[in-house]
């Protein structure tokens, strides 16, 4: 995620269908925030609340976690960590404690799959906040940022306690935007709200069910630059991310260079995995194992989405289409999904670039 240094610009509107007997329509609350954009739509809420309070309270919450969490803003409180001194404890609200809690779990579960300690190669290979020339650094280079970053080189003390063991940078885009849609949602939840979807940046949380009664339709995005749709899930009560290497990248001597890069080897992913989506309990922890997902690949990751009962659809490049590659636990909620189709592969769905 990129959490630019942007103005929040909040519009809210409330469609009211009353003629011909109709229902009103949901309540929608959307704009920018967070260098993306955000989409709220409430199906369903006990009355108690003005309808007008809840594009405020959403605009509150977005701008609170802003502040706690962006890698652009300088006063952030994650950029405060950046900057304290090595080997001391800082002090962190329970929100950032909280991500940083979720991205040990993810990161120690993943084998180190996921690392959000990786700023220093992400910017050596040109993928930073900061505007360079993309480059493919030395072996040299790249073997040394290796044996200075990794997360295990930080260390939660409860409670909200937090020491960087060596100078790394945290960024937190790969799990952040995942946590803020869990963080907005609760904070719906607490003014009345039963029936509704959060969507930030294409992290999302659906509760309960659509105005019909019928669950949310989720549509999965072609991993092209073109984009279209190539799934659609039918979900209630989960959080969902998607990741994927098709949007960012560069090409040297004919060879292309995700801006993903695998912690393990401080190298760009290089295998044919075009994008992962997760299904989970919280958003945030969709996210990171979207992530984690894209590093490890179609073969590890399918083989450890098993082992670990998640819900993944995953795109792989085959020829000029894509192959599905579904987990077992995601069969359910896939409702383009073929008859027939066997546990752990759907059959081959080729699709035009």
């Amino acid at each position: 995620m990129a959490m630019a240094k942007t103005g929040l610009l909040v519009s809210f509107f409330l469609l009211l269908l009353t003629s011909c007997g109709r229902e009103p329509a949901d309540l929608v609350v959307s704009g920018e925030a967070l260098g993306t954009s955000y989409l709220v739509r409430i199906a369903r809420f006990d009355g108690q609340a003005p309808p007008d309070r809840f594009a405020g309270r959403v605009a509150e919450a977005l701008d609170d976690l802003d502040h706690k969490l962006s890698t652009y803003k300088a006063d952030s409180e994650l950029n405060r960590l950046n900057r304290h001194p090595l080997n001391e404890l800082f002090l962190a609200s329970d929100d950032l404690y909280r991500v940083l809690e979720i991205s040990q779990q993810i990161h120690r579960l993943s084998g180190g799959a996921f690392d959000p300690t990786l700023g220093p190669l992400v910017d050596l290979w040109g993928f930073g906040p900061v505007a360079t020339e993309d480059r493919v650094p030395e072996d040299a280079e790249i073997e040394d940022l290796l044996g200075r970053v990794g997360f295990h080189r930080v260390e939660l003390v409860p409670p909200n306690q937090v020491i960087r063991r060596s100078d790394l940078s945290l960024d937190l885009s790969a799990v952040a935007k995942g946590f803020i849609v869990d963080r907005v949602a609760a904070a719906l939840r607490a003014m009345g709200a039963t029936d509704f979807m959060v969507e930030i940046g294409g992290e999302i949380r659906v509760d309960g069910h659509r105005r019909d009664g019928a669950p949310w339709r989720i549509a999965i995005e072609l991993p092209r630059p073109e984009g279209g749709i190539e799934q659609v899930l039918s979900v209630t009560d989960v959080g969902i991310a998607t990741s994927g290497d098709y949007r960012n990248y560069f090409e040297r001597d004919g060879k292309r260079y995700s801006h993903l890069l695998d912690p393990r080897t401080g190298r760009p992913i290089s295998h044919r995995l075009a994008s992962v989506t997760v299904l989970a309990e919280a958003a945030a922890d969709a996210d990171a194992l979207a992530t984690a997902l894209m590093v490890m690949g179609p073969e590890e990751g399918a083989r450890w989405s098993e082992d670990h009962e998640l819900a993944v659809l995953m795109l792989v490049k085959s020829g000029e289409g894509f192959r599905e590659v579904a987990s077992s636990r995601m069969l359910p909620y896939l409702q383009s999904l073929p008859e027939g189709s066997p546990p752990g592969e759907v059959p081959l769905k080729e699709v035009a670039r």
